[in-house]
Formats: structure tokens, C-alpha cells, sequence
């Protein structure tokens, strides 16, 4: 999500604000025809409108902008009415430039940057012809410069060094201030983790990265601050030519069931003779496996929640590391006998990774729906195949136990074909952290409302009617687990499994020195009803969850449960 002032319909378009030229210009009594005035007053300032056009629209606007100045209280805590006050200044000053009314239109531009400075306004008054009277006056050069301060003062690519073995003492120094003067003022979940001290962690990591001995020890380090935000979203990634060392793995799929580590998949040919479904991961490189997690994985783990951590821990990051360096795995088959096995993190040619969508029927006309993730079209476009089958069948089991996320729009969008109602969406804020409130009162955070709340609206109107079934586990997450909030407040089915992984939000993405980058969480997502998740995860309604006997005998225990429940 775009920070609040970035959606402003400024640079959309300069033609949607003029009045039909038959129409009157009584006075704007409230917020609702404020909104409508933009619909009402299309056509009069296009580029062929005539003088009498753009005068009427300018009277209309002064009604507008007169509402906001008496509800001037209301306007100040409504980013809403903010933006719609620095639209109407910004047309304002368009028509009157295209009048000749010179002052007019540099005071309009003026008051227009006592609420925003946003340097998206440059190329549009640059490029506008509207403005091409105005554009060698000095004030109007002022406007310019102004819309410029953000970038200029919150540039960061001077940072963005290349890769290079060996980082400078001040490039490594300047990589660790600004990853934590990104989060001091902007990081969403500092509740999350309340005994944590950022300023003690800053003096910490500053004598450590001080004394690295070159880029990928600078990483290494880099890589364990994030984790102690305790945020699945807030990230530290190395440069592209550390990347294999330190995410290279091996095809497989591990999981951690009722404390037992096994394999949940193998996704080499090559590999299936070795190791199978089902084998017991007993030790890591001769360490027992739990042990090995918690010393070589979870100090470089980002996780959000408990559930979170596992994952990470026993699935996502268990077997990564150096590419050249071998992992010795530790095994006990289904015949309880002891192995091991020395495997390659690299080199491995016939990775066979899981389709992304999969479609099938299953017994008693159960339309049955795999989504691993929501990052491209061409998902929303397979499920749009499969809706003829769809909507034939008896119920629906839509599974997203695998779903990292991607677009949040896609998945609203998929739910759509369950329900003719509009759908409810989490609410969202940002922290608004004010240095003059700091100077009288001392720190406090404000959290502003800036967008969501509003359900999603759309024009599916024959939607699919009978029993769903989502299933959920701990890799539900980001956009999917974004769903099934909106699916569970739907009230339209039974979620099933366990716990989503409880991290969503928008990330703030920058460079680092070398190379590397690094995203922080500053958008804040609460459930439509106002309780919390991001941390904690959503419960199912029906919890299930796999044991190793269910993988050796490969059964799947909450799709099973699942049918069930669509069966009833």
C-alpha cells in the first residue's frame, strides 16, 4: 500500500474537476458532495473549455475548498478530506493559471504544499500544459524545488554501493544506521517484541559490524538483526553474489510434526533413491537436529508468530547454507533403521518444484483447489479456468496450507465468485510519529487510518453457492492469510488445519551497502473487527494436524476432515 498523500487523485488527472455549464453552484453541505463534485463537474475544464467553463469551475472548487476551511477540525483527522483539499488547490490552480490569474494559481500551488510536499507533483507541473505560463516564475521554481525535499532528504542510494569483497569501515556502519533509523521510525510491531531495547541492539551491532573482516562476515551479522524484530516481514538480504551462500539447499521438503523433523517432500529424481517420504531427520551435520536449529538457523530466522518460527526453523531455512558445503543428514527410515546421508546444496538439475495451481474433482463431486501463492496473473487466470467445474460441483475446498502470499487483490478477487456481498477486509494503519509531539509531551505513537475498513466491492453476481472449505496452516501467509481473514469474516464456510502464520503488511524496501537490501513492516493490519493477528496467527474453526504415521501412509488428515465438514 501506497503511504496516504501517494493516492491522490493529483496525479491522475487534471480534466475531472469542472461543472456542467447549465448546472447551479449551491454551496457544498457535506463530505458525500464533496465526492460527488468530481462526477458532477466533468467535461468544463478539458483542453477546449472556454473562459465562461473555467470560471464556473473555479467557483465550484472555491465551494468545495470553502467546506473543508469550516470543517477545518474534521479535515485536519481525515487523511480522506486531506487529500481531497490538496486535489481541489492543485485543479484550483490549473484553471486559474489557464485564466491568466498568475497570483492566484502560485497562491493555490502554496497552500497546496502546507499539507503535502510530494515529489510525484513534478513531472505532472512540468509536463501539464496548463501550467506552461507559470513555469519561469520564481515562485512557481520554489514549488518545484519543494516537491523535491522528500527524495532529497530521505535519499538513500548514495547508500547502494556495488558488491565488492571487502566493504569500507563507513559504508558498513552506514548499512546498519539506516536499517535502524528505518525501524525506529517507521517498524509497525514494536509491541510484539516489548522487552526489546533498539537503541542497546544499534550500540551492540555497531562494535560488531565495525570489527567485520569482509563483506559476506559484514552479512552474516547483518542477517541477525532483522530476526530480533520478531516480524516476518522485516528482512535483511545479502548482496546477489552471497545469495548461494547462505540459501542453498537441497530438494527437499522438511516439516516438524509433534517434535519429530521427517521429510514432508523430494523433488529430485535423482534424490528419490536416497531418501524418502516420510524419513525421520534425526541429526544435522552431527548435531541432533533440534539442537542444529537452534543454533544454526534460528539466529538468522524472521518469524512473526510461534507457528512462524517452526516453520522457518524446520521447513523453510533448516537445510540452507553454503553452496559447496555438503549437508550431512542424519535418518531413520520407516524400518526404524539408521542412516546417513551426505547431500549437495547445489548442482542438483532436476529440481521438480510443486505446480503453483492444481485443479481436480474428488469423490462426491468435492471441487478440490491447490493455490501455492498469489505473486502472478496467470494463478487468477487458472482459477478462472476451473470455475466452469466449479460452480458444478457439490462444495468447494480451497486450499491455502502452502501459500506464501503475493497480491492481496487476486485473493479478494477469487473470493468474490463465493459471495454477490461485498467482502470485509482488515483495517490498516501507519504510524504517525510526530517530532513536536516528542518535544512537549514526550514519545508516543499516533496510528493513523489509511485505507482498508471499507469492504471490497465487486460484480461477481451468480457466484458459487454451495459448502466451501478453506484449509489453513502455518505458510498461510502475507496476502493469503489476508484471505482468510476476509473469508472467515464472510462467514461463507469452515476454515481447517492450524494456525496461519500471522505476519501481513506493507513492506518498506531499501538498499544496502554491497549490494544487499532490506525491507521493513510500517503498515499495520488489524481484523475487520479491530482484534489482532499480525503475531499471533488466525485459529482455525476445526483444527487438524498431520503426524508423521499420517505421511508414511500417506494419508492427508485435514483434507480428510475437510470433506467432512462440506459433506454435512
Amino acid at each position: 500500500m501506497l503511504p496516504p498523500y501517494a493516492a491522490l487523485a493529483l496525479i491522475l488527472s487534471f480534466t475531472s474537476l469542472a461543472l456542467a455549464a447549465d448546472q447551479p453552484h449551491p454551496a457544498i453541505t457535506s463530505s458525500t458532495q464533496l465526492s460527488q463534485m468530481h462526477d458532477a463537474i466533468e467535461g468544463l475544464s478539458g483542453p477546449n473549455a472556454s473562459t465562461a467553463d473555467l470560471q464556473q469551475a473555479a467557483r465550484q472548487l472555491d465551494a468545495g475548498l470553502d467546506w473543508l476551511n469550516a470543517n477545518r477540525e474534521r479535515m485536519n483527522g481525515s487523511p480522506t478530506l486531506l487529500n481531497e483539499r490538496v486535489n481541489l488547490q492543485l485543479a484550483r490552480a490549473e484553471i486559474h493559471a489557464r485564466l491568466g490569474r498568475k497570483d492566484e494559481a502560485l497562491a493555490a500551488l502554496e497552500d497546496m504544499q502546507t499539507l503535502v510536499w510530494l515529489p510525484q507533483l513534478r513531472r505532472a507541473l512540468r509536463e501539464a500544459p496548463g501550467f506552461a505560463s507559470l513555469r519561469e516564475e520564481p515562485r512557481f521554481k520554489a514549488v518545484l524545488a519543494t516537491a523535491y525535499v522528500p527524495e532529497r532528504a530521505m535519499q538513500t542510494k548514495a547508500l547502494a554501493t556495488i558488491y565488492k569483497e571487502a566493504l569500507s569501515l563507513e559504508e558498513r556502519v552506514a548499512g546498519l544506521s539506516l536499517f535502524w533509523a528505518e525501524a525506529r521510525h517507521g517498524f509497525a510491531h514494536f509491541d510484539n517484541v516489548p522487552a526489546l531495547n533498539w537503541d542497546k541492539v544499534y550500540m551492540e551491532y555497531l562494535s560488531k559490524v565495525i570489527t567485520a573482516r569482509d563483506t559476506r562476515e559484514y552479512y552474516r551479522i547483518m542477517l541477525q538483526l532483522a530476526p530480533l524484530l520478531r516480524d516476518g516481514h522485516t528482512n535483511i538480504y545479502p548482496p546477489r553474489e552471497l545469495m548461494a551462500e547462505f540459501f542453498s539447499k537441497p530438494p527437499l521438503d522438511t516439516a516438524l510434526a509433534a517434535g519429530t523433523v521427517y521429510v514432508r517432500g523430494v523433488h529430485s529424481a535423482g534424490l528419490a533413491a536416497r531418501v524418502q517420504v516420510g524419513d525421520e531427520i534425526v541429526s544435522i551435520d552431527g548435531l541432533p537436529v533440534t539442537q542444529y536449529a537452534e543454533q544454526h538457523v534460528a539466529p538468522f530466522a524472521s518469524y512473526s508468530s510461534p507457528q512462524d518460527r517452526e516453520v522457518r526453523l524446520y521447513t523453510h531455512q533448516l537445510l540452507a547454507g553454503a553452496a559447496e558445503k555438503a549437508v550431512r543428514l542424519g535418518l531413520r527410515g520407516k524400518d526404524g533403521a539408521l542412516r546417513e546421508e551426505s547431500l549437495a546444496r547445489s548442482g542438483w538439475t532436476d529440481w521438480q518444484a510443486p505446480a503453483p495451481f492444481s485443479f481436480r474433482m474428488l469423490a462426491g463431486g468435492v471441487a478440490y483447489v491447490d493455490i501455492r501463492h498469489l505473486e502472478s496473473d496467470a494463478i487468477l487466470e487458472s482459477f478462472r479456468n476451473a470455475l466452469p467445474q466449479i460452480m458444478q460441483a457439490r462444495a468447494l475446498i480451497l486450499d491455502l496450507r502452502h501459500n506464501g502470499g503475493g497480491n492481496g487483490e487476486d485473493g479478494l478477487r477469487i473470493l468474490g465468485h463465493l459471495s454477490a456481498q461485498p467482502i470485509p477486509v482488515a483495517t490498516s494503519y501507519a504510524r504517525i510519529d510526530s517530532a513536536v509531539a516528542r518535544a512537549s509531551s514526550g514519545s508516543y505513537f499516533h496510528w493513523l487510518p489509511i485505507g482498508g475498513g471499507e469492504p471490497y466491492r465487486h460484480a461477481q453476481k451468480h457466484p458459487f453457492t454451495g459448502p466451501v472449505a478453506v484449509l489453513t496452516g502455518p505458510q498461510t501467509y502475507s496476502a493469503a492469510e489476508d484471505m482468510v481473514l476476509s473469508f472467515r469474516a464472510m462467514q461463507r464456510g469452515v476454515t481447517v488445519g492450524a494456525a496461519t502464520g500471522g505476519s501481513t503488511g506493507q513492506a518498506l524496501h531499501f538498499p544496502l551497502p554491497g549490494g544487499g537490501n532490506a525491507r521493513i513492516c510500517v503498515k499495520r493490519d488489524l481484523l475487520p473487527d479491530g482484534g489482532k493477528f499480525v503475531g499471533l496467527g488466525i485459529a482455525p474453526q476445526i483444527e487438524v494436524h498431520a503426524t508423521l504415521a499420517d505421511v508414511r501412509a500417506g494419508r492427508d488428515p485435514v483434507l480428510e476432515r475437510a470433506l467432512q465438514a462440506v459433506s454435512q
